[in-house]
This record gives C-alpha cells, sequence and structure tokens, in this order.
C-alpha cells in the first residue's frame, strides 16, 4: 500500500533530500536475495443480507492447526505458505462456508466472505483479489454496494492515481460534487452551508471565521484512507446536513509492515521563475508558520490605546504613549518582487503490527506559489436602467501557500473481541499573500493604488480515545465509545494595507489621472489588522448494537451524542491617520512618498497620529450544546429487502455573546437559539440481483446558523465592496429530503448507478443585502426553497487495458423570498447562490502494465457567485472545464508519477449582467514525484 504524494524543492534543493531518501532504502531494495515466506492472507466477514461485519467469526486453515478469530471489525489475517488452501468459516448462527483459496510467492490476496443465515439459502459471496486494502476502488466500491444509505466514496489510492493533493481536489471528481474556491464542495447544488464534515466520525470545527464548512484542502491526501460522502441521512449520524455529510477516514492500521516515502516537485506557468509580488515579511513561510514578525511587539497593551481624558484620568495613555505604541510596528508595507520559486512535497507513512499493538505513522509536507492576475469592477444602475462601472481595478496576487500534516494512530487488541484505540491527526497551513491592485473609481473621481500584505495561519489537531467490544454470548452485542477533542485555529496577523489617490482628468471618464498618487485618508489606509479565532469541539458518542431476534437478520442499534463547541473570536484595528494640523506645505508633497517613508517613526506622532480603532463589536464568544439519542433497526424484511431506519432526538443550545473586547462599553449583543428536533430516516434496500441495488429514502435534516452568521461584527474588504455584517436573530432551517438509487455494482470498478432527489427548505438561510447609505451584506431566513435533480455513473473496464469513468449531474433549485426583504434584493425567485445546473465528471484510463496514464475532466455550469440588490442583476460565475493527465511509471519498488493541471487554463470569468465583472486565470501546474515503497 502507497501513500506517496509529491515533494521537491528548488532543484538545487531537491536533489540532497532525494538523494538521502535512497540511500536510507537502498539497503532495503537491493539487499539479499528474495526468499519466499510465508504471505499473509486478510479478509472480512460479512452478513449477505445486511453486510453487517460479523466479530467473532471462526476461520480455520482446514488440515492445519492454524485457527484465527475475526475482530471487532470483523476482520481476520493468516500466514499461509505458497499453494492451495481451503479456509472453514463459521459463526453460530450461520451457514458453514468453505473456501479454496491460491497463495503465490509475492501475492497479497485479499479473501472477504459472506455468511447466510441458517434460515436462507443465500449462495456463498467470495471476493478474493490481489490488492484490496481499504483505499482501494475496489474496496471502495464493496463498501458503497453494503452501505446502509446512499454514499459516494473516494480512496486514497485512487485519489493519487487522480493526482490530487487533498481532500478537496479529490471532492470535485464525485458524483454531484463541485468544489468552489479549490476548498468548499457542494453537493447536489447546495452551499458549503448544507455540508458538514467529520473525522473519525467526530465532528470537526472549522479554521472559517464568515463559513459553516470546514475548508477540506486542509487535508492532504497523503494522511486519508478514504472519504465517503453520504447523500442520504441515518439517525446513528449528525442530522446536520442536507446535501452530503463528508466522513473522512484517516489511515487506518494496515494489515501488513508499510513503509513508504515520497519526493516531488511543481512548476507554475505563471509563478515559478517569474517576478510577482510576495510578501517580505517571515522566514518560516515555506513552513507556513509566522516567526513573529507579524505578531503584536512585547510591550503593546492588551487594553485599548485610547486618549486619557481630563475627566478620566486613570483610564487610557497619554499622547506620548500612544505614539511610543505606534513606533513599536515594524514599518514594511508593500509587497516585493520576487522570482517565483518551484514547489515541493514531501511524505512518509510507516504502519506495522507489533503483536497485539498496532502503529501507523505519516507526515506529509508541501510548499507551492502562485500568481493570478485579475480584472474586477463593480456597477451600479444608472438611467435606462443599464449597468454603469463604478470602478474597475487590475488586480495581481502573489501567493505562497505551505501545508504540514501528520497523523500518530495506536491500537492495542486487548482480545480478538476487545480493542482500544488512540488516534492523532494535525494539519497546518499558512497562505502568506502580497496584492496590488489600481484603477478608477468614478464614484470618488480617483484613481486608487493599492497594496496590502496578509499572512493567514491555520491548524487542526483533533485527539481520540476510543474501545470496540464484542460479546457474542449476549446477542451478539457491540458497544464502541469515543472521547474527541478537536481545536481548529486561525491567526491572521497583522494585515497591512495602504490607498493612495490619482485626481482624474476631468472629462475623461477617470480613464487617466492627473499629478501624483497621494496617501488616501480613507478608512482601509495606513490600516493594520490583527485577528485570531480559537473553535473547540468536544464530541462524545456510545453505541450499543445487538441482535434482538433469532431467525431473522436483524440489527438494533441505540446510542448517545454529546457534541460541546466553543469558540473565542477577536479583532484588533489600528490606523496612521494623517494629522490634518501638520499636512500642509512640503508634508502634503510627501504624501507620494512611499509607505515606508511616509510612516517612518520620526513621523508618527508629528505627521501621522497612531489610533486604535477597534469596534465595540469586534469580539464575540459562541457556545453550542447538542444532546442527541437515537434508535435505529436494520432488519431484512423478506429475501431482499432490507430496511435501515430510526429517529434521533436532538437538543440544540446556542449562544453568541458580541461584545467589546476591551469591556469599555457594558452592553452587549446576545442571541440565543434553542431547540428540541426530531429527525426520522427510513432507507429501504431492494437486492434485486446480488450485485444491483434498488434504494429509496426519506429523512428530515436540518441547517442551523454559524457563530458568524449570528454576530455584527463587521469587516470591509476591498475598497467599493460590501461589508459583511452577521444577524443575532436567525432561526434555524428545516429540510425535507426524498432520495432514489438503482445500482450496478460489479467486481472490480465496475458500476452504472442513476439517482434521484428532491429537498423542501423551510425558512433556509441565505445571504442577502440590506437597504442604507452603504448597503451591506448579511445573513436572513428566507420563505422557502426547493431542490431537485438526478445523477447518473458509469464506469467500465474496457478490456485489460482501458477504463472509462463518467458522472453528470443535473439539478434544479429554487428560493423564494420574504416579502420584507424584497426591497433591496433584484429577484423575487431565483436559485440558491452557488448551485450550478450541470456538473461532469470524465475519467480515461490506459494501463499498459507498469506505465499508465490517465485523463480527466471536470465541467460545472454557471453558478451565482454574489447574490444582486437594487435592480443590479446577480454575479455569476461562469461554467468552466478543466482538463489534468497524470502518468505513471512503476519500477520496482518505484513510482514515478508526472501530473499535469489544468491543461485547458480556461478564465474564470464573472458576469453581471451583459458585462464581466471578474475575469483571471490560475495558470497551468506540472508536478514530478518519485516514490518508494520499501515493503
Amino acid at each position: 500500500m502507497q501513500h506517496s504524494s509529491r515533494l521537491g524543492a528548488r532543484l538545487g534543493a531537491a536533489a540532497p533530500r532525494a538523494a538521502l531518501v535512497l540511500a536510507l532504502t537502498s539497503g532495503a531494495l537491493f539487499a539479499a536475495p528474495e526468499v519466499h515466506a510465508a504471505t499473509r492472507v486478510v479478509g472480512t466477514v460479512r452478513d449477505l443480507k445486511s453486510a453487517t461485519l460479523l466479530p467473532g467469526a471462526t476461520v480455520e486453515v482446514v488440515g492445519t492447526a492454524q485457527v484465527v478469530q475475526t475482530d471487532v471489525d470483523g476482520r481476520y489475517r493468516l500466514d499461509l505458505e505458497p499453494g492451495t488452501h481451503e479456509l472453514k468459516v463459521s459463526l453460530d448462527g450461520f451457514q458453514e462456508r468453505r473456501v479454496q483459496v491460491e497463495v503465490a510467492a509475492g501475492s497479497s490476496p485479499t479473501v472477504d466472505v459472506g455468511l447466510a443465515f441458517h434460515t436462507l439459502s443465500e449462495s456463498i459471496d467470495v471476493l478474493a483479489r490481489v490488492d484490496a486494502v481499504s483505499s482501494s476502488a475496489e474496496a471502495q466500491l464493496a463498501e458503497r454496494r453494503h452501505a446502509p444509505v446512499i454514499t459516494d466514496n473516494m480512496g486514497a489510492r485512487e485519489m493519487k492515481a487522480n493526482g490530487d493533493s487533498d481532500a478537496a481536489s479529490a471532492m470535485a471528481r464525485v458524483t454531484g460534487l463541485s468544489v468552489v474556491d479549490s476548498q468548499y464542495v457542494y453537493v447536489r447544488g447546495l452551499g458549503e452551508r448544507y455540508s458538514n464534515t467529520t473525522l473519525s466520525g467526530s465532528v470537526v470545527p472549522t479554521t472559517e471565521p464568515d463559513k459553516k464548512v470546514v475548508p477540506l484542502d486542509l487535508f492532504p491526501s497523503g494522511l486519508i484512507d478514504s472519504v465517503q460522502v453520504a447523500k442520504t441521512y441515518s439517525p446513528d449520524k449528525s442530522a446536520e446536513f442536507a446535501g452530503g455529510l463528508v466522513q473522512i477516514v484517516p489511515l487506518r492500521l494496515p494489515y501488513r509492515r508499510v513503509l513508504d516515502f515520497s519526493i516531488g516537485a511543481q512548476h507554475s506557468s505563471t509563478a515559478t521563475g517569474k517576478s510577482i509580488p510576495l510578501s517580505p515579511l517571515g522566514t518560516r513561510d515555506r513552513l507556513g508558520y509566522d516567526n513573529g514578525t507579524r505578531a503584536l511587539p512585547a510591550g503593546f497593551p492588551h487594553s485599548k490605546i485610547v486618549r486619557r481624558g481630563i475627566y478620566s484620568p486613570s483610564v487610557g495613555y497619554s499622547r506620548e504613549e500612544i505614539t511610543a505604541f505606534g513606533r513599536l510596528l515594524d514599518n514594511r508595507w508593500r509587497p516585493e518582487a520576487r522570482d517565483g520559486a518551484l514547489g515541493e512535497t514531501f511524505s512518509f507513512v510507516y504502519g506495522d503490527r507489533l503483536g497485539r499493538l498496532g502503529i501507523v505513522a505519516s507526515l506529509s509536507q508541501s510548499y507551492k506559489e502562485q500568481y493570478v492576475e485579475e480584472d474586477r469592477r463593480f456597477f451600479r444602475i444608472a438611467e435606462g436602467n443599464e449597468l454603469e462601472a463604478v470602478s474597475d481595478y487590475a488586480m495581481r496576487t502573489g501567493t505562497q501557500k505551505a501545508q504540514l500534516g501528520a497523523v500518530a494512530n495506536l491500537s492495542y487488541e486487548v482480545t480478538p473481541n476487545h480493542r482500544l484505540s488512540l488516534e492523532n491527526f494535525y494539519t497546518h497551513s499558512g497562505r502568506d499573500e502580497g496584492r496590488v491592485f489600481e484603477g478608477p473609481n468614478t464614484e470618488n473621481n480617483f484613481i486608487y493604488r493599492n497594496e496590502r500584505l496578509q499572512f493567514i495561519e491555520e491548524g487542526l489537531l483533533s485527539n481520540s480515545i476510543g474501545g470496540e467490544h464484542f460479546f457474542q454470548g449476549a446477542a451478539n452485542t457491540r458497544i464502541d465509545w469515543r472521547a474527541t477533542y478537536a481545536r481548529a485555529t486561525r491567526d491572521e496577523p497583522d494585515l497591512r494595507e495602504t490607498l493612495y489617490q490619482q485626481a482624474c482628468v476631468t472629462g475623461t471618464e477617470c480613464r487617466q489621472g492627473t499629478g501624483a498618487f497621494l496617501l488616501a485618508d480613507e478608512s482601509q489606509s495606513g490600516f493594520r489588522m490583527f485577528n485570531t479565532l480559537d473553535d473547540d469541539t468536544v464530541d462524545a458518542a456510545l453505541n450499543w448494537s445487538f441482535l434482538p431476534r433469532r431467525g431473522r437478520t436483524t440489527m438494533a442499534k441505540l446510542g448517545l451524542n454529546y457534541v460541546k463547541r466553543t469558540r473565542d473570536f477577536s479583532s484588533r484595528r489600528f490606523r496612521l491617520i494623517p494629522n490634518t494640523a501638520n499636512t500642509g506645505g512640503s508634508v502634503g508633497t510627501n504624501l507620494a512618498q512611499a509607505p515606508e517613508a511616509l510612516f517612518a517613526s520620526a513621523h508618527i506622532g508629528t505627521f501621522f497620529r497612531f489610533n486604535e480603532e477597534t469596534r465595540p463589536v469586534d469580539a464575540y464568544d459562541g457556545e453550542q450544546n447538542t444532546f442527541a439519542g437515537y434508535g435505529l433497526i436494520d432488519t431484512s424484511l423478506g429475501e431482499k429487502l432490507r430496511l435501515v431506519g430510526g429517529v434521533r432526538v436532538e437538543r440544540f443550545e446556542q449562544v453568541v455573546d458580541t461584545f467589546d473586547p476591551f469591556g469599555l462599553f457594558e452592553r452587549s449583543i446576545t442571541s440565543r437559539i434553542e431547540n428540541t428536533d426530531v429527525f426520522p430516516a427510513a432507507n429501504f434496500i431492494y437486492a434485486v440481483a446480488p450485485d444491483m441495488n434498488l434504494r429509496f429514502s426519506a429523512s428530515v435534516t436540518v441547517n442551523r446558523p454559524e457563530f458568524r452568521e449570528l454576530a455584527p461584527f463587521e469587516f470591509t474588504d476591498v475598497v467599493g465592496s460590501r461589508s459583511v455584517r452577521g444577524n443575532p436573530g436567525l432561526e434555524r432551517a428545516l429540510i425535507r429530503n426524498l432520495d432514489a438509487r438503482w445500482e450496478l455494482i460489479e467486481r472490480g470498478r465496475d458500476v452504472i448507478a442513476a439517482s434521484a432527489f428532491f429537498k423542501q427548505f423551510d425558512r433556509p438561510i441565505e445571504r442577502v443585502v440590506i437597504a442604507g447609505a452603504q448597503p451591506i451584506v448579511t445573513f436572513q431566513n428566507s420563505d422557502s426553497a426547493r431542490n431537485f435533480g438526478f445523477e447518473l455513473e458509469a464506469a467500465r473496464q474496457l478490456g485489460k487495458r482501458a477504463f472509462v469513468n463518467l458522472n453528470y449531474t443535473f439539478v434544479d433549485s429554487r428560493i423564494t423570498l420574504r416579502p420584507e426583504q424584497r426591497s433591496v434584493q433584484t429577484s423575487l425567485e431565483r436559485p440558491l447562490a452557488g448551485q450550478s445546473r450541470h456538473i461532469f465528471n470524465g475519467i480515461g484510463e490506459l494501463d499498459l502494465g507498469g506505465f499508465s496514464a490517465r485523463l480527466l475532466y471536470n465541467y460545472f455550469g454557471d453558478r451565482i457567485s454574489d447574490v444582486g440588490s437594487n435592480e443590479a442583476p446577480d454575479i455569476v460565475e461562469q461554467g468552466r472545464g478543466s482538463l489534468d493527465a497524470v502518468f505513471t511509471q512503476e519500477l520496482g519498488k518505484l513510482t514515478l508519477r508526472l501530473v499535469v493541471e489544468n491543461l485547458t487554463d480556461s478564465r474564470y470569468v464573472f458576469t453581471q449582467g451583459p458585462e464581466e465583472q471578474r475575469a483571471f486565470k490560475l495558470g497551468r501546474h506540472v508536478s514530478v514525484s518519485l516514490g518508494v515503497n520499501v515493503f
């Protein structure tokens, strides 16, 4: 099992590292002559009717003394000499099965066995395959066929074959899924707020201050066994989703010893070797960590910096003290033009079983640079209801993104029926951005030049302890439990921004300027902001499953779940403001100087005054408590029909307090939501044939406000853009879901499936624009919405060499606004924001034995990016297709892979009515990696 991603750096830096890795592994690769030792045979034992894994089953090698029992996951392992062997598989209440197994030297056979209940007359279901680890496409399809709900899966092996570096890029290949901003998954046309994410079954906190979803680019593919998207609801899972529940399964304990290395390098057509604007700060940016350059200086006060008053001499600071604070801050403001460097990736995976102890550890690191040139315009409605450009900016953005991730999992098998586990998952990313834009603003009659430095550091740490226990003599009782603590952090230290303006030449419609660019006295000029966010989650669960009846394949499951989530967010804003009493004469001329000259230490307190502009709503604390209990039954209704259904009851409590971070204002804004809801679900699976299912599902789920959506914290990003503010009056939305799927899942990777779905939303939460002198974006409950569509999927092996996988999704949605929202919104009815009507994926593979080539095409249709207001049309992201290619060469234990991403390099185009509102390209990316599979 290989877990190689890509690493490289500049060629000079990558070569020594590659030589070191190869030197360390060469002894293992080219040592003594091969000796045929016993071969590890592994597999699972399942109930044929319900596909339930069967712990405690006996697996005997006939004619030998070797006998093992399946563990709490229904898995077994044997060490057999090359040759033909017969396995006898038995379990009380089931018909005994005998299986012939051919074991060849150097092979890694997997033999999964299905047992029929004594009252049934099913034929044996045995799948023996070479290389069927859980992350392979074959294993994922087998899991999908037996799943109690409608799912679509993607294993790590398939991610690697597609050249996907993280979970976000992998999800774009899955039927019915599209990815926005290379981070956020839209399932069946529903926005990111309608998805939920779990890691090893536990809820994952988010690093996003403005969104409800977890950005999936935080999860490197080298740390993942698989990603499973449940598109229908089961009561043993959280009810808080409508589009899909994204279940991330980290690396699993292997049956066999694993030791993999991988290194690689990436070239960007727009960035590598080109002069691009990058941040001049930080010496550890290649690892994604700030070195302290951007932190508030030592000695900087934690209290708000305000002038000491005549009547309050004990509060605040003197003018001299405030000036001294301003002089402590670093005086670098502008991006620097530098040559873009090669990207790099590195990964390491180790796994083994040491007696009863299992261990898996992995480390991955990546670094890449990107450069984007973008045209962006903002419009207003002029006479004749025609769009008139208010601003027209040409933006240049250089980005450095570094990512580091690690997994360390331990599992101890007390007995085959009792196991304890400790799982640890860590991922961290740092994004350093230098941005410059210039262009006219006709409303203000200036040509603006803006420069910004922004660094965002995000991290996710999850620690989980759990246990699984099987009691065969007590109605085949299975008890599993877990307790997980996870923390997501986001640190945005010292965003720095300056704005210069040049007067427009009269009569040129502000297409030409006159005079020099002078520092503008605007709120985003000489501006610095520090944001911090901590999002903590405690997730505890206890599940009890048992077989209440003999003579029928029935499993009952009961469980309790408690999730506590807390969030702390705070922001501090500062600004250097021109001192109007001292800006005349030569000083006014000097406003054309670079910001480093203008904001020199000697000028603070004279020509500029340092001011803290932190607002009374720039901090909020949030807490969520969800208490849940559920009951579920998984039973066969006759020979072919299976029912998985039950009820989940959730008590949800949420409180968000928005307050002045310094306590200067006693008034705070509190938002509280308390609901007790019942969420029923029924999933019917009709086995038309052993490899063909017909599925029906009906359920009720929920969508709740995010902390940020309830907090009236406000931030404006770009001059001319709208501010975004939360709404303390939001309520939760309920969703009614109907789903159906027909699927034919044959052995190997062959599958044909057709699905249909319908969803009805009651009071869905939407981003809207509210009226005012400066319109503000906020969040409100709309009246209702509906969403329906269908999915088609076909994958087929064409002979021994070729493989094709195609999927298409059609989605139609409509949202209806409430009467009080119609005064500002342009459209009274429209599709849901972010929803594409058409989504298509195509994969073609040619395998020549040792060498393979794979082409991947992804297309999504038009989707609303921003909702129109004040009679202006919606801003629509135009549909776009992209083509990737992956070439792989196997050289014994070495794997050489070439990945070419975005071959078409199509323009990203956003339109507003007939006008282009945004346009840019991301360029092509070429990656080369070398992987070593030691064992």
